[in-house]
């Protein structure tokens, strides 16, 4: 009898779409593509080697996503980052990552020590790359949702990734915020592994909030835009890679 096909890895089968909305949400959530940078559909397409209507359903998808917006007759933009959506993100930021930290310590899973400490050795190796400790912060966080058994939780979360890895890179690029980051990230860990989850929730609350202060610091209070120098410069995709 002959044996049936294996089933293959579900990247295997993304389609372009699929992978045109992860190209464009990682050029947006690394600031390769700014706030207010205009998406030229006739020459992205080109650049990416993928005809328009493809790249239209991406587009429609990002906006839904929020990290996009058409302009009626205008163009199509990357959304701007106001102090409203800061303040709005990190306050739901502060109650869903406290409660996965004291849950995640008063869970009393035997494999929490070693995974713990194999993030925080990651991070504290890549303190001296805003872009690669970004990454691993993400995973970080990830982990302590894991960690927390709480399902719906992890749900909410996820919800909010995108938007919270776009404000991660930004806060992450000021001067020293890796390092304060990580110094906060093995206390959350240190306070999860002696099972102190009100302390555990404590720390996390703090963490996200002075994540939310540095990021106010790199966002003019009137407008929502990047201060001068501060930061990758908008521009119009003709100029800039994505």
């Amino acid at each position: 009898m002959a044996q049936p096909a294996p089933v293959l890895p579900l990247e295997n089968h993304q389609s372009l779409r699929e992978r045109i909305v992860a190209r464009l949400r990682q050029a947006i959530i690394a600031g390769d593509l700014p706030p207010k940078t205009r998406l030229v559909e006739p020459e992205l397409a080109r650049r990416l080697g993928v005809s328009r209507t493809p790249l239209r359903e991406a587009i429609r998808h990002l906006e839904a996503e929020g990290l996009l917006t058409t302009v009626s007759r205008v163009g199509t933009f990357v959304t701007e980052v106001s102090p409203r959506d800061v303040d709005d993100t990190y306050v739901i930021r502060g109650v869903l990552e406290g409660l996965a930290a004291r849950q995640a310590a008063e869970n009393p899973d035997p494999a929490k020590a070693e995974k713990l400490r194999a993030m925080l050795a990651e991070l504290a190796r890549k303190t001296a790359d805003y872009r690669l400790y970004h990454e691993a912060a993400g995973r970080f966080h990830e982990v302590i949702f894991a960690l927390s058994g709480n399902q719906r939780l992890q749900a909410m979360y996820q919800s909010l990734t995108h938007q919270i890895a776009r404000f991660r890179t930004l806060s992450l690029a000021m001067p020293q915020r890796p390092t304060v980051s990580y110094r906060e990230h093995r206390h959350i860990a240190e306070a999860i592994l002696r099972g102190r989850g009100a302390k555990a929730e404590r720390l996390m609350r703090a963490h996200i909030e002075g994540a939310r202060a540095v990021l106010r610091l790199r966002i003019t209070p009137a407008q929502g835009r990047l201060r001068r120098g501060s930061g990758p410069r908008s521009g119009s995709t003709s100029r800039r890679r994505g």
